[in-house]
């Protein structure tokens, strides 16, 4: 009775620490899209005037560009954490944003069309993950009635190879 309230205890503690860890992936993924816009924060509160560029026009275009390379390695560095995958939308809004701004540059963060993109492009990634797990599920049960198939032909084979045999030596 001990061992299996003692293994139960580990059980709980196993899952409450993958789920923490679920968490705090999802957090700092989430964190990864919200770090793009660092160099917006920068520019508003004035904080990059006495800062080194490092070669960079501003601060402000040092602080992007390296919060651009940051960020896909925060999310890669999360990923094997398995964060929720809705937490993703928020990187992904982000850069959709960002994208959008590359073509239309005149375009501001309350304009109607630019939330519309950013928020189809969400949509289009989780109806792609959607779409993407379907099609492994549908995937995998294919590979099992396959398996299944395999296996019943090869043991009809053998018994039709044991029948033949056992009727040989009868005759």
């Amino acid at each position: 009775m001990v061992i299996n309230e003692s293994r139960y205890l580990m059980i709980q503690k196993f899952l409450f620490r993958q789920e923490f860890s679920r968490i705090v992936a999802s957090l700092l993924t989430a964190f990864a899209g919200i770090l793009l816009y660092m160099d917006k924060i920068f520019l508003q509160l004035e904080l990059g005037a006495n800062y080194e560029t490092y070669g960079f026009e501003n601060f402000e275009t040092f602080i992007w560009v390296m919060t651009q390379s940051l960020t896909p390695l925060i999310i890669i560095f999360c990923y094997p954490l398995k964060p929720y995958y809705l937490s993703f939308t928020i990187p992904i809004y982000c850069y959709a944003i960002q994208m959008i701004w590359i073509f239309q540059p005149e375009l501001t963060t309350d304009d109607i069309y630019l939330q519309s993109y950013a928020i189809g492009s969400c949509l289009l990634f989780v109806l792609l993950v959607i779409l993407m797990k379907r099609i492994n599920s549908w995937r995998r049960k294919q590979l099992l009635i396959e398996n299944e198939f395999q296996s019943r032909a090869l043991d009809l084979m053998q018994n039709l190879k044991e029948e033949k045999s056992a009727n040989e030596r009868f005759s």
